[in-house]
């Protein structure tokens, strides 16, 4: 199958994506985890990839009790299946954000043999909802600005996605994740290497974004956050142009 670039960009005033070669992905956030409440959004949507967000709940063994992750993944489980049973589009593949695996930058970066096994006993912990799931859909943000390190730590989540044997269609954002207060709301000058990565190693991606952080949004302060304008002349869009020619 040819490597496809999923849409789940969200910028104010953006135009239609689909003419620059993007796919449409429907993703169910924050709806609840009623397990009939995703089956009928799943019965509404048209597009070929569906994406059960349930962020929320415990997914890491290494920082959570595993009865609380235990617990979650049953929620999932019953999600995946509610939204397979109820689909409307039946090529329609299910996956979820992150959790296979948990997403980790520091472990591969600066690793330890120990933490490196607890890291992977913990993605082995949530292979039951991997069962489940038709793709796996790693988090590949970057946090910081050190190209080589995000490298790395991409190549390595990658590596423990594969390890559930399905494909690999992992997020990735063109501006850096708002944890990082030195970076926050600030494209990546690197996103062309972020594209040419997974498109060397995995199946497809897809692509998240256009949300302006302000302080509150991340418990600093008072400022509310909002959609980011759209600008024509992005410089990553240059390289999601290319990467979507197979350039």
């Amino acid at each position: 199958m040819a490597f496809k670039l999923y849409n789940l960009l969200a910028f104010k005033d953006q135009p239609d994506l689909s003419v620059e070669g993007l796919t449409p992905v429907s993703w169910y956030s924050r709806g609840g985890y009623d397990p009939v409440v995703v089956g009928k959004w799943a019965s509404e949507q048209k597009s070929d990839l569906l994406i059960v967000d349930f962020e929320g709940l415990c997914s890491d063994v290494r920082v959570q009790k595993a009865e609380c992750v235990a617990q979650g993944h049953a929620q999932r489980i019953a999600a995946f299946r509610a939204a397979k049973r109820d689909k409307k589009n039946p090529q329609a593949r299910i996956g979820t954000y992150g959790v296979c695996p948990v997403g980790d930058y520091w472990t591969p970066v600066m690793p330890s043999e120990e933490k490196l096994l607890a890291w992977r006993g913990t993605n082995r912990f949530n292979s039951v909802i991997a069962d489940d799931l038709d793709v796996i859909c790693p988090s590949l943000y970057a946090f910081y600005d050190d190209e080589k390190g995000w490298v790395k730590y991409a190549i390595a989540n990658i590596e423990e996605a594969y390890k559930y044997g399905k494909p690999v269609i992992p997020f990735i954002c063109p501006h850096y994740h708002h944890s990082n207060a030195k970076v926050r709301n600030t494209m990546i000058p690197y996103f062309g290497t972020i594209l040419d990565t997974v498109r060397e190693r995995c199946d497809s991606a897809i692509l998240w974004g256009g949300w302006w952080f302000g302080s509150k949004d991340v418990g600093e302060g008072a400022e509310s956050g909002r959609p980011w304008p759209w600008d024509k002349n992005f410089a990553w869009l240059n390289e999601v142009r290319r990467v979507a020619r197979g350039l």
